[in-house]
């Protein structure tokens, strides 16, 4: 009777705290690498969402860590391990050099690498660095001075929505022009504030921000006698939220790619974002969405105006939009990283 040989077991780390872009992308990521076949652990601590979210997925083995310490002795038995953010980083590179398991970086923010021979190394011995965009790939390149950087985009979420659910926050948000945005609340990142200045300037429109952060208050401060800003919170239907929007608006200062994009575009929304880092890898400016500078509120004002006011505008956008899509899909995603992880391992 022959034996039955196990599959090599590929461990995926992320320490991150809450719930935000890059643990959406470890969830989609591992739900759908389990449709293909794959013997996968998740490392990440106790209670917090992403560890939560996938305990109803059978054969994800689920270990808890508190620490850097405690997520590498996690990754004993494991034959290759993936880290998906900054703390988990250091894990699986104190694996490799402990245990002699080959590991992958996937980075996600355009933030500097700190310039210290030991981040660097971490970085340079890597079995192989992925980037969201061709803008943080070239970061990774001139950091770890590698030619070999592969760019795996974001995927955007399932599209599901509650038809009940959108006609009744389409009621709560009134008959104006809705001009939403979903994303943490973190003034330095998102820029939110120029939400409000639109809101401002144009007091027929409706301004929606979903999300809590950091910065909620002052940013509820800054609308104060505004009676057409609304702060909903966290919101888990995001979906439903999208649905109900009738332009979606990305002021971020800064973005690795911007999954919420993505989302946006699932649901046919026209788009303005900022012309930034990796967000032109999505958006091609006056083909599927417009652009403008962060910041630049009468770029920001004339765009939105075009956006609500021609209809051919949108419906040309929501064309290009329909073929984009499929680049961006979580199997495509899941195919992408299946592929690299086969090279890897033996």
């Amino acid at each position: 009777m022959s034996a039955v040989v196990a599959s090599p077991v590929i461990a995926h780390v992320n320490l991150a705290r809450g719930f935000r872009g890059g643990e959406r992308q470890t969830e989609l990521l591992i739900r759908e690498l389990a449709t293909l076949g794959f013997s996968q652990r998740l490392v990440a601590r106790d209670s917090e969402p992403l560890i939560v979210r996938l305990a109803n997925l059978d054969d994800l083995q689920r270990v808890t860590a508190s620490g850097i310490v405690s997520a590498t002795r996690a990754l004993k038995g494991t034959a290759l391990a993936h880290s998906h953010e900054g703390r988990g980083v250091q894990a699986v590179a104190l694996a490799g050099r402990l245990k002699a398991i080959p590991y992958v970086i996937t980075r996600r923010v355009t933030r500097p690498l700190k310039q210290n021979p030991i981040t660097r190394s971490m970085y340079r011995r890597a079995a192989c660095l992925v980037g969201l965009s061709r803008h943080i790939s070239g970061q990774l390149e001139t950091y770890a001075q590698r030619s070999d950087v592969r760019t795996i985009p974001s995927a955007h979420m399932p599209v599901e929505i509650d038809p009940a659910r959108v006609r009744a926050l389409r009621g709560a948000f009134g008959e104006r022009p809705v001009i939403g945005h979903v994303g943490a609340l973190v003034i330095r990142h998102k820029g939110q504030p120029m939400l409000i200045d639109i809101a401002r300037e144009r007091p027929q429109y409706t301004i929606v921000q979903d999300g809590a952060g950091e910065d909620e208050q002052a940013l509820r401060e800054q609308a104060a006698g505004l009676d057409n800003v609304v702060f909903t919170g966290h919101v888990d239907d995001v979906p439903n939220y999208l649905a109900a929007f009738d332009v979606f608006a990305f002021p971020s200062r800064f973005e690795g790619l911007g999954s919420t994009l993505l989302d946006a575009i699932a649901r046919e929304l026209p788009i303005i974002a900022s012309d930034v880092d990796g967000i032109p890898d999505i958006i091609e400016h006056d083909r599927n969405g417009l652009l403008a500078a962060p910041d630049d509120l009468t770029a920001w004002l004339h765009r939105i105006d075009r956006l609500i006011e021609d209809r051919a505008l949108r419906e040309r956008f929501a064309h290009h939009n329909r073929d984009l899509l499929a680049r961006y899909s979580a199997e495509r995603m899941a195919k992408d990283y299946a592929a690299l992880y086969s090279e890897i391992l033996p």
